[in-house]
């Protein structure tokens, strides 16, 4: 049998004798690497493992002139082109599949009318996972109690999110590829992280889950969002 994520089969339904998922859970980052190659890591894993049961998680790989939107008005419009599936690329059923965003909220930073407008909107669409400020965030808790010694002594200018000092990288960025041995942005080792996903999860819980609440937080419902897919599918199982 091909792997459940092989482009070639993905949108084929009914082949599978042994396992028939309900539907699909289509995972559409803001970032076109770093985000995408965990999320790959993480769906594969989680196949694996025959998780959820009912539903496959499928990464979107943003390509061509999708790759250069990486804004999420763009994730909105990419969305709702999934969703509309003019052409039959996904094969969207209406009644079980679903598609979630994800995408960094720092950019609403000095404009919060903007950010409730545009989030409303993706919750038209999707289920919304957000981080603030960055992607990076998320990518520390993976660490073993990262909270206590990396992000909590660091909060304020984490948060803040500028410059880091004689370059064009921002503090999260460095702050996240120091710790982690890798650049966040050009290595694919980053898709590792995804073996401690339970430790990120764990340690989520402490930061801000709620999207409402996140523009002066920090903040991280990534694992949240993927747990509660787990959970809702293996409910209806």
């Amino acid at each position: 049998m091909p792997p459940l994520l092989d482009r070639s089969t993905w949108n084929q339904r009914g082949e599978l004798a042994k396992r028939k998922p309900k539907g699909r859970c289509f995972l559409l980052a803001e970032g076109a690497n770093t985000e995408y190659w965990y999320l790959e890591r993480l769906s594969s894993m989680l196949a694996k493992r025959n998780l959820p049961k009912r539903i496959d998680m499928v990464p979107i790989e943003r390509t061509e002139d999708d790759k250069n939107k990486s804004n999420p008005r763009a994730l909105y419009d990419q969305a709702q082109r999934i969703r509309g599936d003019e052409d039959g690329t996904f094969g969207f059923d209406e009644s079980n599949d679903i598609v979630v965003v994800l995408f960094d909220i720092d950019i609403y930073r000095r404009n919060p009318q903007r950010y409730s407008t545009d989030l409303q909107d993706l919750r038209n669409v999707a289920r919304v996972a957000v981080t603030n400020p960055s992607f990076e965030l998320f990518l520390l808790l993976h660490l073993e109690g990262a909270i206590e010694s990396i992000i909590k002594p660091n909060e304020e200018s984490i948060l803040k999110n500028g410059y880091h000092p004689g370059g064009h990288r921002r503090y999260v960025e460095v702050l996240a590829s120091e710790n982690l041995g890798m650049n966040t942005k050009s290595n694919k080792g980053i898709a590792n992280l995804a073996e401690r996903f339970n430790v990120a999860a764990r340690q989520e819980v402490q930061l801000n889950q709620d999207p409402d609440k996140a523009l002066d937080r920090l903040t991280s419902n990534v694992a949240q969002v993927i747990q509660d897919i787990i959970t809702e599918a293996d409910s209806a199982v």
